[in-house]
């Protein structure tokens, strides 16, 4: 399979993942997604951890940059079009250590969500 970039990597079994896929997906029509859990993806981009894929947000820039976490939130802010316009709220130490803050609840939550699905017996098992 080729893929096409810039190429962000989500948990489908996630449901944070999949609402902030969605969003992007409404908000630029040029992002292209895949699942941490396809396989051919670690052939293809063989630098790429499974474990890191799962355990934060990766994207691959058309230079074929892998981006992780809060540097795939400034990628984000640049180059969407509706959101580049709000990028300059980011060019200041207070607007980088609250991006941070965010990026961390987010990650705080989407760990929480899947510890609780991990214990739900109605819940589908992570491979």
């Amino acid at each position: 399979m080729k893929y096409h970039l810039p190429l962000v990597l989500y948990d489908p079994e996630c449901p944070l993942c999949v609402r902030f896929k969605q969003g992007l997906e409404y908000l630029d029509k040029s992002l292209n997604f895949v699942s941490v859990r396809e396989d051919e993806v670690y052939t293809v981009f063989p630098e790429l951890s499974r474990q890191d894929c799962i355990s934060k947000v990766h994207l691959i820039t058309p230079d074929k940059e892998i981006l992780t976490g809060p540097e795939v939130v400034d990628y984000l802010v640049k180059t969407l079009p509706g959101v580049s316009k709000l990028s300059w709220l980011l060019d200041n130490e207070q607007g980088q250590k609250v991006k941070n803050y965010f990026y961390e609840k987010v990650e705080e939550l989407r760990e929480l969500t899947q510890k609780k699905q991990e214990e739900c017996d109605q819940c589908p098992r992570r491979r």
